[in-house]
């Protein structure tokens, strides 16, 4: 018999890891995240020996309950484009030190790191900042700069006192290639970019460094459906987050879509000459 302090015996030391097929595994048991890490690591020190002609280098989206794993962060970290959401956290007052830690590291992350382009994904490419929090209305002549996601965003309300709250509770990270081309979609030159997933992880493990001491299981998956599910998931996440350590306890994304002025839009066609049927397509917040 073991006492409560001891943990699970090493027999479970990542026991049952095995290949599942190809470039899918799957692992079960101790230190899961291990395989994770190693996953991410491996991926991108792949693609980035690898001739792939107009490659802007791996990327990856993820969402976690929570993330303060030191090996994890600097893998994210290392990656040329990311954004991963977490739940929002406790507020900063009465938070715990090591907590604090976490959440400082991950703000130095936001401040250097590269993020993720926006886009890059078309179900984030319409993102702008809130203009007095209402999504930004635009017209013909209205430039709206690239959003650039920054690496750790939050979402959702934050929890106060007994009273609980939704969270997002999944751990998955969705790795892919970040390419470019110079054409727009009517052929003239245009600079483009886009993700295209090839590597979903799914697991029980969340991205703390107590998961390593718990039972779990995590498995590297590569079917283009469910890749492309993770991905429309991940960025509808993405577009209703928020910074990593929001001043609100209220769940107020700072970014929404924008929003067309359909009567300058109008004008605008009518003086070039040309017709447009007015946007009824346009989505709220």
């Amino acid at each position: 018999m073991t006492d409560a302090a001891s943990g699970f015996p090493p027999q479970f030391d990542q026991q049952f890891r095995s290949l599942i097929s190809g470039s899918q595994e799957g692992y079960f048991g101790l230190d899961v995240l291990r395989g994770l890490v190693e996953g991410m690591n491996n991926y991108r020190r792949d693609h980035e020996s690898s001739d792939r002609g107009r490659s802007l280098g791996p990327a990856m989206l993820g969402g976690f309950l929570w993330l303060d794993d030191d090996e994890l962060i600097e893998a994210i970290a290392g990656f040329p484009a990311a954004c991963v959401v977490v739940s929002k956290q406790q507020a900063s007052t009465g938070r715990r030190e090591r907590k604090q830690r976490t959440f400082d590291k991950l703000r130095r992350v936001c401040d250097s790191g590269n993020g993720f382009p926006a886009q890059a994904c078309p179900e984030l490419s319409d993102l702008a900042q809130r203009d007095d929090g209402r999504p930004l209305v635009v017209g013909p002549y209205t430039h709206l700069p690239d959003i650039t996601v920054p690496t750790f965003r939050s979402i959702g309300p934050r929890k106060t006192g007994q009273h609980l709250v939704p969270i997002l509770h999944t751990k998955m990270v969705l790795l892919g290639n970040l390419w470019w081309h110079d054409e727009g979609s009517a052929g003239y030159p245009e600079d483009v970019i886009g993700f295209t997933p090839e590597k979903l992880w799914l697991a029980s493990a969340n991205g703390t460094r107590s998961s390593r001491s718990n039972l779990e299981f995590g498995v590297w998956l590569t079917d283009k459906t469910l890749l492309e599910m993770a991905r429309g998931f991940l960025t509808e996440v993405i577009c209703h987050s928020e910074d990593i350590d929001p001043a609100n306890d209220l769940f107020e994304p700072e970014l929404a879509p924008y929003e067309f002025d359909d009567d300058t839009m109008a004008e605008a066609a009518e003086l070039w000459g040309t017709e447009v049927e007015p946007d009824t397509d346009d989505r709220l917040p």
